[in-house]
């Protein structure tokens, strides 16, 4: 799969690089991946797989997925 850390999530992957690379083994919750990846889920406030936006950390990803993650932001 894909994984693109929008803003400040690249600085929770060890070489801060904004898009990864990875290999599943099949069908996992995004909240486990995040887990594994050490991102907190309260960090990630937009989810878009292949393209479509997600409401939660409960969807369903794949090896062959797309995913962008954004964290809350802010402005004034």
């Amino acid at each position: 799969m894909n994984l693109y850390l929008g803003g400040s999530l690249a600085w929770y992957e060890p070489h801060k690089r904004s898009r990864i690379s990875l290999v599943t083994t099949g069908p996992l919750p995004l909240k486990k991946l995040l887990a594994q990846l050490s991102i907190p889920e309260t960090e990630v406030a937009v989810i878009s797989v292949n393209g479509q936006w997600m409401d939660d950390t409960s969807c369903l990803v794949e090896d062959r997925d797309f995913i962008s993650l954004y964290p809350p932001m802010g402005g004034g």
